[in-house]
C-alpha cells in the first residue's frame, strides 16, 4: 500500500502537468490566431514593418517598391508598401494607419492645411497618348489631343488619319482634385459625348488594345507594358528625359503626403527617396522631382 500510494500520486502529477501543457499550448494558438486576423483585418502585414505607404498605384507600382527594397538594402529599415489610389493615400495618413500617401493628384491646399498634411513632390508622372496599334498615326498635337477629348474632333481624319470614328476612352477621377490631364487639356466640363468613361487606367489600357479606333491616355509606366501605340505630342516623345525638361508637356506631379512633418524613419526614407540614389531610381519610369 505505501508502494502504491507514491506511484499514484506521480500518476497524478504528470496527468496533471499534461493537461496544463495542453491548456497553455491551446491558449497561445488562439491567442496568434486572434493577433493574425486582427492584423489581416486592419491590412497590417504579419512580417515586421518598421514604416509603411499606402497610395496611388502609380508611383507604388513605379518606384515605391524598388524604392523601399533599395532602402532595406542600405539601411536595414522595412517599409510596407500597399497599391490603391489617392483616397487611400489620403485616409491611411489620416488615421493614422501609415506614415506615407501616394497622391497623382495633389490635394487643394486649403483641404491639406486642414487635415494637417504635407505634400511631398517626389516624381513627374508621364501621362502617354495611347492608340491602337493599327493605327497609322505617330504624332499628334498637343490641341489635337484637347480637341478630341473636348468633342471637336471625332474622325480620325480631322486629325490627318483614316475616315474613321474616333473611340475615346477617358479615365474620370479625383474630380475634387486639380486631376493633371485635365488641367493639362483644358477640360473644363464633361468629355466628348460619346466618349467611353472608365474608372480605372487598366479599362484605359484594355479598350485602346482592343478597338482600332481608341485612343487614351494612361501613365507610361503601364502603357509601355500593354500592347498599345505611344505617340509623340509635337512631335516630342513621352520619355522621362523631354519631361525633365520641359518638352513634354502632357505630364502630372507625384506626391508622398505626411501628417505633419516627416520625423524619425520616415523623414529618413523621404529624404532617401529625394537623394540622388533614390531619384535615380524614380528616373526609371518618371520624370525626376525638381
Amino acid at each position: 500500500m505505501n508502494i502504491i500510494i507514491p506511484v499514484m500520486k506521480r500518476l497524478n502529477a504528470n496527468i496533471y502537468c499534461s493537461y496544463y501543457n495542453n491548456e497553455m499550448r491551446l491558449i497561445l494558438i488562439i491567442t496568434v490566431t486572434c493577433l493574425v486576423s486582427i492584423f489581416s483585418a486592419m491590412g497590417i502585414s504579419s512580417s515586421s514593418s518598421d514604416i509603411g505607404y499606402q497610395g496611388t498605384h502609380i508611383l507604388t507600382h513605379g518606384a515605391l517598391e524598388e524604392l523601399a527594397k533599395a532602402f532595406e538594402k542600405k539601411y536595414g529599415v522595412h517599409v510596407y508598401v500597399k497599391g490603391g489610389g489617392c483616397a487611400d493615400g489620403i485616409a491611411v495618413v489620416v488615421k493614422g494607419e501609415r506614415e506615407m500617401g501616394g497622391l497623382c493628384c495633389p490635394l487643394p491646399p486649403e483641404k491639406a492645411k486642414k487635415l494637417n498634411l504635407i505634400q511631398h513632390k517626389v516624381a513627374v508622372d508621364i501621362k502617354a497618348v495611347m492608340l491602337h496599334p493599327g493605327n497609322p498615326l505617330n504624332n499628334l498635337t498637343l490641341k489635337q489631343v484637347s480637341d478630341i477629348h473636348n468633342g471637336k474632333i471625332t474622325n480620325w481624319k480631322q486629325a490627318g488619319g483614316q475616315d474613321k470614328p474616333i473611340a475615346l476612352v477617358f479615365r474620370d477621377h479625383c474630380r475634387d482634385m486639380a486631376e493633371p490631364v485635365r488641367e493639362v487639356l483644358s477640360i473644363k466640363g464633361p468629355v466628348a459625348q460619346k466618349a467611353i468613361v472608365v474608372k480605372t487606367d487598366k479599362e484605359v489600357v484594355e479598350y485602346v488594345e482592343k478597338f482600332p479606333g481608341a485612343i487614351g491616355i494612361a501613365p507610361r509606366v503601364f502603357a509601355q507594358e500593354a500592347k498599345v501605340k505611344i505617340v509623340s505630342i509635337d512631335k516630342i516623345a513621352a520619355t522621362p528625359e523631354n519631361t525633365e525638361k520641359g518638352l513634354y508637356l502632357l505630364k502630372g506631379d507625384l506626391y508622398i503626403i505626411t501628417k505633419g512633418q516627416p520625423e524619425g524613419l520616415t523623414k529618413k526614407f523621404m529624404d532617401f527617396v529625394l537623394s540622388a540614389e533614390g531619384q535615380s531610381i524614380i528616373g526609371r519610369n518618371f520624370g525626376k522631382a525638381k
